[in-house]
This record gives structure tokens, sequence and C-alpha cells, in this order.
């Protein structure tokens, strides 16, 4: 029985930079909804990215499996030793250099992206600290109904 063969490079990274390009996208929406601070609309993007994230990080262990075989290191110089070999008129030279675009947008925006929500939850944070002040500021109902102030310390100059 003979085995399948492998999709050619060329079309790997295409399925690749497609994906990447909806991660991107939905980084891009994630962005809008944060910027707009419509968290409810933020749930979605997560499984999204989620699922996006599975799928680059098995067309990245396609691509180490290709360098692999062809003796070369799965990192960054051994992609540009792998794509030397290739003929200048190669598309897959072209669609690379797209990705590594794409890639760098990502990451971006996923920097961007942490400081938006690091900026939000420091606002939330505020605000609920505003709101423990406040409760702990409240005056209290004696058993008279009149309000008296909270605390139960010694008055100054009182015996």
């Amino acid at each position: 029985m003979s085995r399948p063969a492998a999709p050619a490079p060329s079309q790997v990274f295409n399925n690749e930079l497609i994906a990447l390009r909806d991660f991107v996208k939905i980084l891009q929406q994630e962005q809008q909804a944060l910027v707009a601070g419509e968290i409810d609309r933020l749930m979605p993007f997560v499984n999204e990215k989620t699922r996006l994230a599975a799928s680059l990080g098995e067309f990245a262990d396609q691509r180490s499996r290709m360098l692999a075989a062809a003796s070369l290191p799965s990192n960054k110089q051994g992609m540009e030793k792998w794509l030397a070999r290739l003929s200048t008129t190669d598309p897959t030279r072209k669609i690379w250099a797209a990705l590594v675009k794409a890639s760098a947008e990502a990451q971006a925006l996923n920097e961007s992206n942490g400081k938006l929500i690091a900026m939000l939850l420091q606002h939330n944070q505020q605000s609920l600290n505003v709101l423990m002040a406040a409760a702990n500021q409240a005056s209290l109902y004696g058993p008279d109904g009149q309000t008296k102030p909270k605390g139960g310390g010694r008055l100054f100059g009182a015996a």
C-alpha cells in the first residue's frame, strides 16, 4: 500500500498563510471590541484564537518535519537555507515572505491587545477600589434608626 504524497511546501505554506491571516482578523476584531469597551464580545474571539493557534501549531510542526527531512535545523536559519535551495521563481518564496509579514503583524496586534486588556483590568481594579472604599465609609444605622459613624474606637478626650 503506497503512502499518499505529502502536499507541496507552497500549498502547506499557503494554507498556513490563510490561517494566519484569519488569526490577524480575529486579533483586529478583538482590538476593536477592547477599544470600544465591549467586553461581552471577547469570549468568541478567545475560542476562535485557540482553534487557529492549534492549527498554526500544526503548520509549524509540518514545517519542522520538512526542514528535518532536508537535514536543516527548525529555526530561522534553517528556513533561510531551505529557501535558498529553491529557484528564484518558486512561489514558496513569496508565500514565505507574506507569512513572515503576517506573523509580525499578529505579534504586534497580540501585544497591543495584551496592553489594552491590562489597562482595562487596571481600570476595573481602580473602580472596585473606589467602590470598596465608599462601602467602608458608609454610615451605619443604630438601634434608634439614626446614622452613626462606622467604627467603635474611643473618642479623644473621653474618660
